[in-house]
């Protein structure tokens, strides 16, 4: 039973700062519950909404099996996580995600569960090229004919995850690559270098996208370094070979750069 001095706090509270006393609840969670044929990535981490802010709580996210280490970011409110593993899940796997909380002022108080979800991971992807990337970079730089024999132009194979530069009919070099994911696949097609920019800014995603190279006019898909969170994260290095982006066509570190500064507005891309 309550006493009229209890009662009386409560009621001077007003609702904002009664919820700010209770512990933030869980609202969403992507992907779903259940969800099949997930691939982890800056640009699909899982995403957590809570209630209310959660800057009163240590929130604990814990994956069976162990993942390793979690990275996040949270909005200003901290009502919403943006969390990725460090390194990438195991292909076919079910995963466990479940979300935990104490109050950071009593560290007595054990933490609590507030929600549970379970999501499996895309099997691997058959195919006839070379696991080991770096034969499969040397093999697609010996084998791949070229479409263009006059100047430069962009060769990109989606089977091998690999594009390889060409000028005058030589091929100059080859990288591993990522590609649209299943359902998001990067358009086959020609298409040329429409514009660049060292370092634009994605607000359909929130991300950076550094040595963007536009392959149609309405920037929808293109060629970029791996993409990197406002907080300086760098994702993806470990996914080229695999198609995860959602569309567009991924360089590693070094070689987006690489292809950045060789390639001209104007240049042919022959994507396929």
């Amino acid at each position: 039973m309550k006493s009229e001095g209890t009662v009386s706090v409560l009621s001077a509270l007003s609702q904002t700062d009664i919820t700010s006393l209770m512990p933030p609840q869980v609202v969403s969670v992507s992907p779903a519950d259940g969800s099949i044929d997930v691939v982890l990535d800056i640009e699909d981490p899982i995403v957590v909404d809570f209630d209310h802010s959660t800057e009163k709580y240590f929130i604990d996210f814990r994956f069976v099996p162990d993942v390793g280490e979690v990275l996040y970011e949270n909005n200003d409110s901290k009502t919403e996580f943006r969390i990725i593993p460090k390194d990438v899940l195991k292909d076919g796997t079910e995963y466990a995600l479940s979300i935990w909380a104490r109050p950071k002022n009593d560290q007595s108080i054990q933490p609590a569960k507030l929600f549970e979800t379970r999501f499996t991971t895309l099997p691997p992807v058959p195919d006839s090229w070379s696991s080991d990337f770096a034969v499969r970079v040397t093999e697609a730089k010996r084998l791949t004919r070229p479409k263009i024999v006059q100047g430069k132009y962009i060769d990109i194979n989606l089977s091998s995850q690999v594009m390889t530069i060409f000028e005058s009919g030589k091929a100059l070099d080859s990288y591993l690559v990522s590609s649209g994911k299943p359902g998001m696949e990067t358009p086959k097609g020609s298409y040329q270098i429409r514009n660049k920019a060292p370092r634009p800014w994605s607000a359909a995603y929130g991300l950076y996208m550094p040595y963007w190279m536009a392959l149609v006019p309405d920037g929808k898909f293109g060629i970029h370094e791996l993409p990197e969170w406002p907080g300086g994260y760098k994702e993806g290095a470990a996914h080229l070979g695999r198609p995860v982006s959602h569309g567009c066509v991924r360089l590693g570190v070094g070689a987006a750069q690489r292809v950045y500064e060789w390639a001209d507005i104007g240049t042919p891309v022959v994507v396929y």
